[in-house]
Order: structure tokens, then C-alpha cells, then sequence
């Protein structure tokens, strides 16, 4: 991608205007809806719905049902400004009465998405204001695909949920991707099976009315690969119902108990293995469950275990041969023969997140470097990074990082272990440092002389007492393809003139680098 910014394609441009236009049309309808409504509430009902119908089917007709998820991302963006510009324009002499019209007219309108052609709705992403209709009108979505309810009442209201969420499902028969957090219930549950054969993947994590009855229901879903669980109701003997006679799953999501149920399905029912679970992910496991583990469930590819050096060998985890995705938490990286681990299957690994690790020195920097060539992201999270006693001098037989594409450090290094780090991962396209990571300028100038980050695409900095605009230019001048600089307002040796003056930089030169403060919480 250029490093300047581009005009946009003309799709796109159609797509921006298209929203902007329905958002016109709410704000045209306002003044007349209103007026009606002052003299018959009903009449100014049905002729705002039988406008928004008019609007919907004139996009239905004229927008390519493929582009239909894009259109919908611009329409609720032009009717959030809309809401936000209405909500400011009310002055303190203003009709109430006025302004509730004008607000119910531009949540109306967001129906004029409500067609076969959206596949994707994410209630999250969705402004408030918006989220009622989506949950009122969404057995008009017939095409959907993935549904996020999100948290729905928060498990306050389950109740007076249910029902509306079920006459929405009774509709929906193409779903695959389903989540309902806190709020569902064995007659929700239902209602999927009856209507919903497609689900592939479903989260009804902390809902507190799914218990071990509820497996006899999920177990009726014959496509399911993955189902969440977490902090709902269902026990050991509910988890291990699961694994017996669903063969299609691979994810369960998080369980610590997953240890125990293998151990008593291993006692009570051994010729039922080996499972075709994917996904393994336990704060709690013996020497005797990871065993387990390698033993009924061959083919785990992510793997995230939390180290208990009393009770388990990681050494265990060797005979994972399709492990990929490795997370461990507190352990040691010699003492725990992460180093051992790392030597049989790091050939194999493409993500490696250590967390609250310890003994990780300049030494075990190069053996990961060495033993996990094919390595694309790294994260060291909370890790303890040592001064090394006696350096490794042998030649380094594989270049350092070359395949690292991500890198997430929130923890304390020295500035030797980071410029080993950061000098080698050529082809790095996503940094994030944590606050305990304190680069300088010096530090800064030296790696960029030697690795100019070309292929960089997010720095992440969160925070530094001693970074200044000059590496914050060098950073633009070297980082060719950089587009997201953020976490700047952390920076505290920049003042509010220089940050504007960065803006004005980018503008005037037409660089395609965002330095708007955004937080991301999936790194």
C-alpha cells in the first residue's frame, strides 16, 4: 500500500454518498412527520413506515446484494452524526415533544437495512440509540450469518428477553456464527435447534440458566465445531456429555476442569477417544492431564495452559504434533524446560504468547529466534526478561525473527534484548510496547539504522518519558508503510503543539498515517 493516502475507489465514494442520502432523507422527513404528529399520532406512524419502506426497497433494488454489509457500516454512520448534530441542536426553548419526533424518525430509518442481503450484524458496534430496532425488527434479517447479540440485558432481564429473541431466531436459518452472552436460556436454545441447523459456531457464555440440561438440547446442533460455556452452569458431568457424543467439536472454549473430565472419560469410557477438540485452554492442569491431553485429543492446535511446577511437565506437550498457537502462564523458561519444549515443537509454531514467564534472558531470546523459525507473532505479557550470565557466542545458524509479523512486548526489557529483538524482525507489521517498555531517542535511531521497519504498518507506544518529535519523524521518514501511529497523548515529552503540529505534517503531506487515539483490546 502507498504511504500517501489515496483517493477513494469509486464503490467506496457511492457507498459514503448512499448513506449520507438516506441520512438526508430522515432529516427531509423530520419537519413533516412532526407536523403530522401534532394532529394524528397514527397517520405519522404509517407514513413514516411506509416511507422507510419506500427507501428499502428502492436500496434493495439498486444496491448489489454483495455490497449490502458495506452499505449498512455508512448508513449507521450517517445516522449516528445525524443523531449526534440533532441531539446538540436542542436548545433550551425547544419543543420535547419536537425532538422525540425528530429522534424516532432517524432510529426508523435505520430500517431501511432490514433486507436478506445483510449477513453480519454486530449489536456492539452499533450505536445505543440504534440497538432497539436491531433487536425488535431482526427476524427481518433473513440472510443473516453472524449474529452478536452482546450482552444483551447483562443477565438482568433474561426474562423479558427471551421471548423477542426467539420470534427473531424463528427466522433467521442462515445463521452460523451466533453469540448470546448472559441471556439464554434452554427455550432459546430451542428455538436454534428447530431453526438454526446451520450453527457452527455458538457463545452463551455466563448465561446462568444453561446447566448440564441444556447439553441434551446443544447436542441436537449436528454442524456445531465450537460452543463457549465459560461462567454458565454446566458441570464436569455436563462438559464430558459434550465430548462423548458431539464428534464434530473442536473448541469448547475455556475450561478448567477439562483436565478431570479427560481423566474420567479415560476410567469410565476409554474406547471413546481420540476427540477432535482443536482448542485446549485451562487455567489448571496435572502432569497427569497434559498426558491426557496428547493422548485423547491428538490434534490440538492451540494450546493455552496454566504452569503449576509442582504438579505438571510442559515436556508433556511434545507429542502435540499439529500444535501451532502456544500461550503459557507462569512458569520458568529453564527451569521449566520451556527451552526443552521449544526445541521439539518450535519448528511448528507460528504463535508463541508467554505470560508472567520468568528467566527469559538475552540467551532465551535467541533460542526461541532459533528454535521457531516459522514464529509470526510473539508476546511477552508480564514476563520477567533477566540480565544474561554468560552470553550464547555460537553463530547464529537461522536469521533471527525474519517471519515475525506481530510483536507484543509488556514487559521490561533491557535495551540489549530489545534491539536484538527489534533489528532483526524484518517483515514486522504490528508493534505494541506496554508501559514498562521505555524506549529513548538513542535506542529509537539505533534499531531503525539498522532495521528501518519498512513493512510496519501499527505502532503502538503506550507510554514514554522519554521519546520526542524526533523519533516520532524519524518514525514517519523510515516506516514506509506505516498507518497507525497512536498513543502519542502518552508520549510525555510531547506537548499539545507538537501532536497538532504532527497533524498538520500528515495533512500537508498527505501521508496515510492515523494518530487518532484508539485503544484495541484483542492484542
Amino acid at each position: 500500500m502507498s504511504r500517501y493516502k489515496q483517493p477513494r475507489n469509486l464503490q467506496k465514494l457511492a457507498l459514503i454518498k448512499l448513506g449520507d442520502w438516506v441520512a438526508l432523507q430522515a432529516q427531509i422527513h423530520m419537519k413533516p412527520i412532526a407536523s403530522l404528529a401534532q394532529k394524528d399520532i397514527n397517520g405519522a406512524h404509517i407514513a413514516l413506515t411506509e416511507n422507510v419502506n419506500y427507501i428499502r426497497d428502492f436500496l434493495n433494488y439498486n444496491v448489489p446484494w454483495m455490497i449490502h454489509d458495506l452499505l449498512s457500516h455508512e448508513v449507521i454512520r450517517a445516522l449516528s452524526d445525524l443523531l449526534e448534530e440533532t441531539k446538540q441542536s436542542l436548545g433550551f426553548r425547544a419543543s420535547m415533544g419536537k425532538f422525540v419526533t425528530q429522534m424516532n424518525v432517524i432510529v426508523k430509518m435505520t430500517e431501511v437495512l432490514f433486507t436478506k442481503n445483510l449477513t453480519r450484524v454486530c449489536v456492539d458496534t452499533i450505536p445505543k440509540m440504534l440497538r432497539s430496532v436491531f433487536y425488535s425488527k431482526l427476524s427481518m434479517l433473513k440472510g443473516l450469518v453472524y449474529l452478536n447479540l452482546g450482552s444483551l440485558s447483562g443477565g438482568w432481564k433474561t426474562a423479558d428477553m427471551e421471548e423477542g429473541v426467539i420470534q427473531s431466531l424463528k427466522e433467521l436459518h442462515c445463521l452460523k456464527y451466533l453469540f448470546i452472552n448472559y441471556d439464554c436460556t434452554d427455550n432459546i436454545l430451542k428455538c436454534i435447534v428447530d431453526n438454526c441447523n446451520l450453527i457452527e459456531k455458538l457463545d452463551v457464555s455466563c448465561s446462568k440458566c444453561i446447566t448440564n440440561e441444556s447439553i441434551d438440547i446443544i447436542l441436537k446442533l449436528k454442524n456445531l465445531r465450537s460452543i463457549q460455556l465459560y461462567r454458565t452452569f454446566v458441570s464436569k458431568e455436563g462438559f464430558t456429555k459434550l465430548l462423548l457424543k458431539c464428534k464434530t467439536l473442536e473448541d469448547i472454549g475455556r475450561c478448567d476442569d477439562i483436565g478431570r473430565i479427560l481423566e474420567f472419560i479415560d476410567l469410565t469410557n476409554s474406547t471413546a477417544k481420540p476427540f477432535n477438540l482443536k482448542i485446549y485452554v485451562s487455567r489448571y492442569a496435572t502432569m497427569q492431564h497434559l498426558q491426557l491431553a496428547v493422548e485423547m485429543c491428538p490434534y490440538i492446535r492451540y494450546l493455552t495452559v496454566f504452569h503449576n511446577t509442582l504438579q505438571s511437565d510442559l515436556m508433556a506437550l511434545v507429542g502435540l504434533k499439529d500444535l501451532r498457537d502456544l500461550k503459557l502462564l507462569s512458569c520458568d523458561f529453564y527451569a521449566d524446560q520451556v527451552k526443552q519444549v521449544l526445541q521439539v515443537k518450535g519448528c511448528n509454531i507460528t504463535n508463541l504468547h508467554l505470560e508472567h514467564v520468568d528467566q527469559i534472558d538475552l540467551n532465551a531470546l535467541m533460542y526461541i529466534s532459533q528454535m521457531c523459525p516459522l514464529l509470526e507473532s510473539l508476546t511477552l505479557y508480564n514476563c520477567t526478561l533477566i540480565q544474561h550470565t554468560s552470553l550464547y557466542t555460537k553463530k547464529l545458524e537461522i536469521l533471527p525473527y525474519r517471519n515475525l509479523k506481530k510483536i507484543t512486548c509488556v514487559s521490561k526489557c533491557t535495551d540489549e534484548q530489545l534491539l536484538f529483538i527489534f533489528t532483526n524482525c524484518l517483515n514486522v507489521e504490528f508493534i505494541h510496547t506496554g508501559t514498562a517498555v521505555q524506549f529513548t531517542d538513542e535506542l529509537i535511531f539505533k534499531i531503525l539504522d539498522k532495521n528501518p521497519l519498512i513493512y510496519l504498518k501499527e505502532l503502538r507506544i503506550m507510554q514514554s518519558d522519554f521519546l520526542t518529535m524526533t523519533s516520532v519523524e524519524r518514525f514517519i521518514q523510515s516506516c514506509m508503510n506505516l498507518e497507525i501511529l497512536v498513543e502519542l497523548e502518552s508520549w510525555t515529552l510531547l506537548t499539545d503543539s507538537d501532536r497538532e503540529h504532527i497533524r498538520n505534517y500528515i495533512k500537508v503531506n498527505n501521508l496515510n498515517i492515523d494518530i487518532f487515539p484508539t485503544r484495541r483490546y484483542d492484542i
